[in-house]
């Protein structure tokens, strides 16, 4: 342990005071629980017949949102070693753990990531998202924030969940005016896991910061209940808070005092590109505009096409009445 001691402590700042004891201590305690909480968590034959940890949803809810804390994070070398201890031999720890962090994250898939890209379970469950490839913005490229969900479906813009991603933050905008968004289920620990990941990403040194950019994007799309609703019921988003007002309060105080990613290397300028050049061309606006007010369901479909039919025969009317007039002169 004191080889595992020394190496620990340079993963934290240098302000810990703990001394040997007291810090041997304390990654005992914690790497102790977390491993057998992940351990558990994948084998259900390991538990107990009175673990409360599992048995109550609310506690597992809970330790789950403290596991993931920044502040809370130990080295995952140190829980490998713990899971040497505790473990058969014949258990993938690391394939656990994976799989502990892909079933508590929305945006994750079933992709295996390299071990040592993982400097502890919330950098693995960072890494689980599985982000989209990068691709930096042109040096003349000027978007802007777009507008919210209603704002953007009364100027022509059509919502529709992203079918055949599982990658949460694959977000498209297509030629046709639709924006295409992995669905995204909520709980009551979606908001801490996101504070969380954004707050890692914010500390990191990389230039794409794809949680964060992400909440941007959600931050804008959502200003109201209605914007939410509209999301819902394009299966984008499923509401496991049951409030809608709950959905738009969440993202909009995760993007408040965030650092937003530079302009050329925010991950959805073609997005907020292609959203902003549809919203300009005001024939878009017109068609939309037209659509809502006069084919929003089908009795005003076909009091437009009998209003169109009257106008017709008023027409043919007045042009016989006409030819009969001339014809008797």
């Amino acid at each position: 342990m004191i080889g595992v001691e020394a190496d620990a402590r340079k993963f934290y700042d240098q302000s810990v005071s703990l001394g040997q004891d007291e810090f041997v201590e304390m990654l005992l305690l914690d790497g102790c629980f977390i491993v057998e909480l992940i351990r558990k968590y994948n084998i259900p034959g390991e538990r107990g017949e009175d673990d409360r940890v599992f048995e109550v949803p609310w506690i597992l809810s809970s330790i789950i949102t403290d596991t993931m804390l920044l502040e809370n994070q130990l080295p995952f070398f140190v829980l490998r070693e713990f899971a040497k201890i505790s473990a058969d031999q014949n258990e993938d720890f690391f394939a656990m753990a994976l799989k502990f962090c892909q079933r508590i994250f929305p945006g994750s898939g079933n992709h295996r990531i390299p071990e040592k890209v993982c400097k502890h379970l919330l950098d693995m469950l960072y890494h689980t998202g599985h982000h989209p490839p990068a691709s930096r913005a042109p040096n003349d490229i000027d978007w802007y924030f777009i507008r919210n969900a209603k704002e953007l479906q009364e100027a022509g813009i059509k919502f529709k969940k992203r079918e055949g991603s599982w990658r949460l933050f694959d977000v498209v905008f297509l030629e046709n005016g639709t924006i295409e968004i992995p669905c995204l289920k909520i709980y009551d620990t979606t908001e801490s896991l996101f504070r969380n990941l954004v707050a890692y990403e914010q500390c990191s040194q990389c230039k794409h910061l794809y949680v964060t950019d992400y909440i941007t994007l959600m931050d804008c799309l959502i200003s109201s209940q209605e914007d939410v609703q509209i999301l819902r019921h394009s299966g984008i988003i499923e509401n496991g808070l049951g409030d809608d007002g709950m959905v738009c309060s969440l993202f909009n105080n995760l993007g408040t005092n965030v650092i937003l990613s530079h302009r050329r290397y925010f991950c959805y300028h073609k997005v907020f590109d292609g959203v902003t050049k549809h919203c300009n061309r005001k024939r878009n606006v017109w068609m939309a505009k037209l659509k809502h007010d006069y084919f929003n369901s089908p009795w005003a479909l076909l009091s437009f096409l009998a209003a169109v039919a009257l106008l017709l025969f008023t027409l043919v009317q007045t042009v016989f009445t006409v030819m009969s007039y001339f014809q008797k002169d």
